[in-house]
Order: C-alpha cells, then sequence, then structure tokens
C-alpha cells in the first residue's frame, strides 16, 4: 500500500514558492513599528540638527530677509571664494532667477538652504570618518564595504527606511541627499591622508609633536587638495538629488518641475527649468576651481562615473585645487618680465575710450524721449497721452532697461581702460579686448533704441538729445578702442593652433540661423482686450463729431458711426506681432545685421580669412563685443517691457531667440581671445638692459610652426 500523495503543487510548479515564503518583509514591518514605538526619542535626536539647519538657515535666515540681501551675499562669497567675474555671474545668475517671481524666489532660496545644509552635514560627517579612516586601517577596514554599499545601492531603495522613520519631508530627503553625496568625500579624505608621505610624518614626531598636532600641522595641510576635491565633489552630487528629493517632499525648484511634469505645464516647466540650470551653474562656479574649464554636465557626468573610485579626479584640474593653484611647466608666465610700457599714441586713444564711455553713461541723466514715451509705450497703454512730456534715459517711459545696459557696460569699459592705463589689472578682460568689446556691446545697446519703431501710441514721440549723444559717444568710443586693438602691444601666450577652428564656424552659422529665426518670431505677445483707440481711430471719431456739430451729419447718424467705430477698434483675439512687422518694434532687423556682423569676425577668429593670431584676435573681439550688443538689445526690450507692462502684455519669444544668437557669438570669439595678453617687455642680454618687447605688436609675429617651415604668418 501507498501512502496517499499531496493533492498540493510539486515541485516543478511555479505555484510551490507560495506555499514556502519567507516573511522577509514582515521582519522588516515589525522591527520600523518596534523602533518607531520605543525608540521615538532615538529618531527625533537624529532628525534633531537637520530640523535645526533647515529652521535656521532656510526659514529664519534666506527666507527672511530681502531677496537683495541674498544675491549680495552670493555675490560677496563668490568673490571671495572664487573672483569677481564668478561674482558678477553668479548675481546675474540668481537676480535672473527673482524676476521669474516671487514663487520662484522662494523656491530657489529653499534649494540654496536645502544644499547647503547637506553639504554642511556632509563634511561635518565626512571628514572626520576620513580622517579616522586614513589614521586607523581598523576604521578603513569597516567603513570601505560600507561605502560600497552606500555606492552600490540605487538611490530609491535607501529612500524607503528613511521614510518609515521620519515620513516625507525635506529632513528625509535631506538625509537620503547626505547619504548618496557622503561616499565621496570621506573616501578622497581618507586617501589624502594616507598619501602624506611618511617621512614628514615621522620627521614631526621625532621633533615632539603630538599626534593631534601632527595630524592639524602636518597631514590636514598636505591632504587640503584632495580634501576640497571630495567637498566639490559632494556638491555636485547633492545637487544631482534634487529631482529626487523632489518626490520626498523638500520642496525647491526641483519640486516646481516635478510639479510641471505632472500638470504637463510647458510655462510652468520652462521657467522652473531655467531658474535650475542657473542654480546649478552658480553653485558649480563657485565650488570650482580657477582652472576649471569643464561645463556643468561634464563635471556632474564625471562625478556620477567617480563615485566608486574618487581618487581617479585628483590630478584633473577641473576637480583638484592644487593641479589649478600650480604653473603648469613651460609656461610662458615669468616673473621677470613686465608689461609693455604706455606709448604716447596708445595713451591719447585710452583717453578717448574713457571719455566716451563717462560721456554715455552721463547721457542717461539727459532727456532720452520728447513728446511721448520709448519702446515702454507698446505696453502701456497710459503712455498713449504724453504729448509735452520729456524723459530721462533711466526713466521708465524713457531709456529704462537700455540706459542701465548702457552704464553696466560703460563702468565695464572705463575699468578697462583704467586697468591698463595704471598697469594694475586683477582681471584677464580688463584689457584692451575687454574695453572694446564693451564699446562694442554699448553701442549695439544704444543702437536698439534708437532703431526701435516708435508705438502708434506715441506718434508725436521722437529721441531725446540724451539719445542722440549717447549714440555719438558709443561711436566714438567703439572706435577708438578697435584702433587701440589693433595697434596695441598684446600677444598670444602660445601661438594659435595652425588649423581652421571648424566648430567657431558651426557656432557662428547657427547664430545667424537663430538671428533669423528672431526676426520672424513674436516680439510683441498683447492679450489685454478692450477698446484699442489709436490716433487714426481718435482722428476719425473727432471728424465724426466736427462734422455733426457742423450740421453736415445727423447727430443720430453720426452717434451711430461712432459706436461701429468703437466695435471695430475692439481687440478681443492675442495680437502677435513678429520681429520687422511695420507695427511693432522692428528690432529684428537690427538684431540681424549685427548677428551677421559678428559671425563675420568669428569666421576670422577662426581662421578661415588667414591664419595670423592678431587678426584671429581682433575678429573674436568683435564676434564677443557685437554678440554683447545683440544681448543687450535684447535685455534692454524686454527689460523696459517687463518694467512697465500692463497686465497680459509680453515680450515675446523672438527677443528670447535674440538672446541666443548674441551669447552664441560671445561664446565663438572667447575661445579666441582668452590666450591673449599684453606683452611683456625683458631685459635685453646683449645691450645695456634697454627693455625689448617679448613679441612684435604690429601683427607680424610668426609661430613657432611657422618659422620652422618658413612661411609667414
Amino acid at each position: 500500500m501507498f501512502p496517499l500523495q499531496d493533492a498540493g503543487p510539486g515541485l516543478l510548479d511555479d505555484e510551490v514558492l507560495d506555499e514556502y515564503l519567507i516573511p522577509f518583509g514582515s521582519w522588516i514591518e515589525e522591527s520600523v513599528n518596534w523602533t518607531t514605538l520605543n525608540l521615538g526619542g532615538v529618531l527625533d535626536a537624529i532628525a534633531w540638527p537637520f530640523e535645526f539647519l533647515l529652521g535656521t538657515i532656510v526659514d529664519n535666515f534666506l527666507l527672511s530677509i530681502p531677496w537683495i540681501a541674498v544675491v549680495a551675499i552670493m555675490f560677496v562669497i563668490a568673490w571671495l571664494v572664487r573672483n569677481l567675474t564668478v561674482a558678477t555671474g553668479t548675481a546675474v545668475g540668481l537676480v535672473v532667477c527673482g524676476l521669474l517671481g516671487d514663487d520662484f524666489w522662494v523656491q530657489t532660496a529653499r534649494t540654496i538652504g536645502f544644499i547647503l545644509v547637506a553639504v554642511i552635514v556632509c563634511v561635518i560627517i565626512g571628514i572626520p570618518l576620513g580622517i579616522l579612516s586614513g589614521r586607523f586601517d581598523g576604521v578603513w577596514r569597516v567603513m570601505r564595504p560600507t561605502l560600497d554599499a552606500m555606492q552600490v545601492i540605487h538611490a530609491f531603495v535607501y529612500l524607503l527606511p528613511f521614510v518609515y522613520f521620519w515620513g516625507v519631508g525635506r529632513i528625509s530627503a535631506t538625509m537620503a541627499t547626505m547619504v548618496f553625496a557622503l561616499p565621496p568625500l570621506i573616501r578622497l579624505t581618507n586617501l589624502g591622508i594616507r598619501q602624506v608621505p611618511e617621512d614628514v610624518v615621522e620627521a614631526s614626531r621625532a621633533y615632539g609633536a603630538t599626534e593631534l598636532r601632527v595630524l592639524r600641522d602636518v597631514q590636514l595641510p598636505l591632504a587640503r587638495p584632495a580634501i576640497m576635491t571630495g567637498i566639490n565633489q559632494t556638491l555636485l552630487l547633492a545637487f544631482s538629488m534634487l529631482g529626487i528629493a523632489a518626490i520626498l517632499g523638500a520642496g525647491g525648484l526641483g519640486q516646481l518641475l516635478f510639479r510641471a511634469l505632472g500638470q504637463q505645464d510647458v510655462n510652468l516647466a520652462a521657467a522652473a527649468g531655467l531658474g535650475f540650470f542657473l542654480l546649478a551653474v552658480i553653485l558649480d562656479r563657485i565650488s570650482q576651481t580657477e582652472a576649471g574649464t569643464r561645463n556643468l554636465f561634464s563635471r556632474m557626468r564625471m562625478a556620477w562615473k567617480a563615485r566608486s573610485s574618487p581618487e581617479q579626479l585628483l590630478g584633473d584640474p577641473d576637480f583638484d585645487p592644487s593641479v589649478a593653484a600650480a604653473e603648469p611647466a613651460g609656461s610662458d608666465a615669468d616673473s621677470s618680465g613686465r608689461p609693455a610700457p604706455i606709448e604716447g599714441r596708445e595713451r591719447a586713444l585710452l583717453v578717448i575710450v574713457i571719455a566716451s564711455a563717462v560721456v554715455a553713461a552721463a547721457s542717461t541723466l539727459a532727456t532720452w524721449a520728447v513728446d511721448g514715451a520709448g519702446p515702454s509705450a507698446y505696453a502701456r497703454r497710459d503712455d498713449a497721452d504724453l504729448v509735452g512730456a520729456s524723459f530721462s534715459g533711466l526713466s521708465a517711459s524713457g531709456g529704462s532697461w537700455f540706459a542701465f545696459v548702457l552704464v553696466g557696460v560703460s563702468a565695464m569699459v572705463v575699468a578697462s581702460a583704467l586697468s591698463v592705463l595704471m598697469q594694475r589689472s586683477s582681471s584677464r578682460w580688463l584689457s584692451a579686448d575687454g574695453a572694446a568689446l564693451a564699446s562694442l556691446a554699448a553701442l549695439g545697446t544704444v543702437l536698439g533704441y534708437v532703431l526701435a519703431r516708435p508705438s502708434a501710441f506715441s506718434p508725436s514721440y521722437s529721441l531725446g538729445i540724451g539719445a542722440v549723444v549717447a549714440l555719438a559717444a558709443t561711436i566714438v568710443g567703439a572706435v577708438a578702442s578697435l584702433v587701440w586693438l589693433v595697434g596695441g602691444p598684446y600677444s598670444p601666450r602660445r601661438p594659435l593652433r595652425r588649423k581652421v577652428g571648424t566648430s567657431t564656424v558651426v557656432l557662428a552659422g547657427v547664430s545667424v540661423g537663430i538671428a533669423i529665426v528672431s526676426m520672424v518670431s513674436m516680439w510683441h505677445l498683447d492679450e489685454r482686450g478692450g477698446v484699442v483707440m489709436t490716433p487714426e481711430i481718435l482722428a476719425e471719431i473727432d471728424d465724426l463729431k466736427a462734422r455733426a456739430e457742423a450740421g453736415e451729419v445727423d447727430m443720430g447718424v453720426a452717434a451711430s458711426e461712432i459706436q461701429v467705430i468703437r466695435a471695430r477698434a475692439q481687440q478681443s483675439d492675442r495680437v502677435i506681432i513678429n520681429g520687422i512687422s511695420g507695427d511693432g518694434v522692428g528690432l529684428g532687423w537690427p538684431v540681424f545685421v549685427m548677428t551677421v556682423l559678428g559671425a563675420a569676425g568669428a569666421v576670422v577668429a577662426a581662421g578661415v580669412a588667414g591664419l595670423r593670431n592678431r587678426r584671429r584676435w581682433i575678429g573674436g573681439t568683435v564676434a564677443m563685443g557685437l554678440g554683447l550688443g545683440v544681448t543687450g538689445l535684447a535685455v534692454g526690450y524686454v527689460g523696459t517691457l517687463a518694467r512697465v507692462a500692463d497686465r497680459n502684455y509680453y515680450s515675446g519669444v523672438g527677443a528670447m531667440f535674440a538672446m541666443f544668437a548674441g551669447l552664441l557669438l560671445v561664446a565663438a570669439g572667447s575661445g579666441v581671445i582668452k590666450n591673449f595678453e599684453r606683452s611683456r617687455v625683458y631685459a635685453s642680454v646683449n645691450t645695456d638692459l634697454t627693455p625689448t618687447p617679448s613679441s612684435p605688436s604690429d601683427g607680424s609675429e610668426r609661430s613657432v610652426e611657422e618659422e620652422k617651415s618658413g612661411v609667414a604668418s
């Protein structure tokens, strides 16, 4: 007799897996429940530092002070940590984030605070653990597999414990971000401590130094480059977690992007994406080394790839401050040389450049608009009846943002010229090419205001004397700066590459294409509705009234016709005007012409018209200057309308395309001109110490390759 067989699934059936369940999920659930019920005080103690830092830095500081104060603080920090150029870019980027709206600024401040808290916590925890790991092998043997596990497990997996213990919110998001961004800092601190030469450590001990002094005075200073690289990696990885942190309710710009994706809101997604990008660039630039050249996305990609082995980033100037600080072998820098002296002709040109910039800036205090408003009349119907009024360049109905941009670039012109005149330049761009590109930017901005077509609502409008003076001053300044550029004693640090720059030509072509798109794109979007009483319509109504009073038309008929005219003037649909339409400001043509001229300069900079170093330098400067001029024109137009616009009146996407075209020209020219500097003179060994220039300034220099081949450059 055989026993009855079990009717359940056999071993080969998949259903048998349901017969033998491992209750792992139940174990974890019971553990979580027990922990939350019995260890609530411990959980609160762990969460308290995060809540304290977030409340102090974000709620009680960043969100409680005026937005302009935050901009000023970030400006000072960027200036102290990096330089004036980065500080200026930081301030401009944050101002743009603020001008997106109050809601966007609040989320921007929260994002800054969130990143700052995450990095602070990582530094407080990571550097001590890295030091212990570097000094004690036993600690490192425990820490290494822990870091490997933190980096192997996907971020979504270890989000769960934080959510279970501390709920959804910014506390859990900050903790998860800390876990994700912490390993590189610990690894690099450990590596930096271990790479300190053993003989140096032993020598300090032999002289009686305590272990604390060995650590403080020997190991930490020598390990500083590795530690700074770890902090930079931590910041980049923390920023890359903002999207995931938004899912946990951390707030910030990531939350706006998450909401925009869920609602398919293009407007919100574009604005939040712009703010997100600007803030990422700002934080990355502040934490970069001086020699950093890679863009934000390349640096973040490298940070992700190097999470498990961040030591490979040491020796890379984009991440390792010690490499950036060291002078490369064969550098052209020579402390024995001095900048070429300023001769009489160059000094005269400098004075002209400074005087023209000062006059241009001062002209903004004079009258720019007479008997009406400038471009602001398109956006504000109250500007329709301004006959007899006049406005200065800084007035909302006058030059407005055109004048503001003019003042800014004029200040750069004066700073560049004075820096050369006093030979105390603290920045690469405070030089002849810096003054030239700023002068061209000033000219392009003023041309935008002068060539802007008056609105139909201001038929009596005319240019004021201030605008005419500004135009004349910027023309003189641009010509003088270009003449200075052509004859000034400037030369490349090393000969430029003897090949045509394909990427520069491509950028020039793309900028022209975008300028064409800008011309035919929307520059005005009017959704105000209501009765639009143009001067022609008002004249027609006045004519009917006069004829009715004279008895030529019956009063009832005249009233009826006036009602018809008013109905015809009723604007109910969206009014869209492009950049070349006769009904709009008509700035599409100036943008196109300046972009074409700038693209021609970029082509020269690429070497298409010849490979002479000076010619390419001048071409790059012209490209950058006209690119900044196009950008200044677009910024002036957008800022002027935004300052006074009635509700539901907007500047159009054509102005944004104009900005893109200008910025592409700036990028096309910068690659060439940043290699130039003022020539240095040295004491000759064959004469009685008569200074001789390091290279001729008349454009007849010869590159190393040309000397070898015997071909004139």
